[in-house]
């Protein structure tokens, strides 16, 4: 009776005006569980591990940011906001709860602070992918083309190989008129996935927009082989040849 028992502390510390806010082993513990159920799609366990973290430490940063994230999952966005801006008050590092909070914006029709909150996010870490791909599309939404071409572009120099990063390089240059070279980019990811559905789509698009009707059809029937169910391309195919 009475032995002290030490309580082990981890090297995560954040100082907020000059106040350390310190994470227990326990807490972490505690988090990491909320993160493997998250994974899971167990919201309520998830909820459950993720307040365990917060009575241990109310101010931990990766805690609130998954609390957010359950709200998200739960369409609930106003607690999600909630839970993300006490994840940047805690630690203002926190890049995830920026990019959140600017995806939130995003489908609020709010573009420009979105593209507020995915460039804070890319400040924090320029090789951010998520975020230089979401201000990408915010930059799309906007018809600021150059702008998101240059977005896209900075994402291909990290990894080449995101065919998603493609089709948004071709939609900045479709936006620009520039059908021809958006033809290559819609090409190349088709390469890299040969069963996206939705690239074989653009790709026909661009195609038939250029009078390779030809090519366009072989595109459709490409994407219908990768998703039978793809009404878009099956639409597409049946009006071309219908013509």
């Amino acid at each position: 009776m009475g032995e002290n028992v030490p309580v082990r502390f981890v090297l995560w510390v954040v100082v907020l005006s000059g106040c350390p806010i310190v994470v227990t082993d326990v807490a972490r513990g505690y988090n990491d569980q909320c993160a493997q159920f998250l994974a899971l799609g167990q919201l309520e366990n998830a909820d459950t591990a993720c307040d365990l973290a917060l009575q241990h430490q109310p101010k931990f940063w990766d805690a609130l940011h998954n609390k957010g994230l359950i709200a998200q999952q739960r369409g609930d966005t106003k607690a999600a906001k909630k839970f993300f801006i006490e994840a940047l008050r805690a630690n203002q590092h926190m890049r995830q709860s920026l990019n959140n909070l600017g995806a939130i914006e995003r489908a609020d029709g709010q573009l420009d602070a979105a593209a507020e909150h995915f460039e804070a996010a890319l400040n924090l870490q320029p090789e951010y992918l998520e975020a230089r791909f979401n201000l990408g599309n915010v930059h799309l939404e906007q018809k600021k083309f150059q702008a998101a071409e240059k977005d896209f572009r900075q994402m291909l120099l990290v990894d080449g190989t995101i065919a998603d990063a493609w089709l948004g390089l071709a939609a900045a240059y479709a936006g620009q008129g520039r059908h021809q070279e958006a033809a290559e980019f819609l090409e190349k990811a088709t390469l890299l996935n040969v069963n996206y559905d939705y690239a074989w789509f653009l790709r026909g698009t661009n195609q038939e927009l250029r009078g390779r009707h030809d090519e366009a059809r072989d595109s459709y029937e490409r994407c219908l082989l990768a998703n039978e169910k793809n009404l878009e391309c099956r639409k597409a195919l049946r009006a071309l040849t219908s013509d």
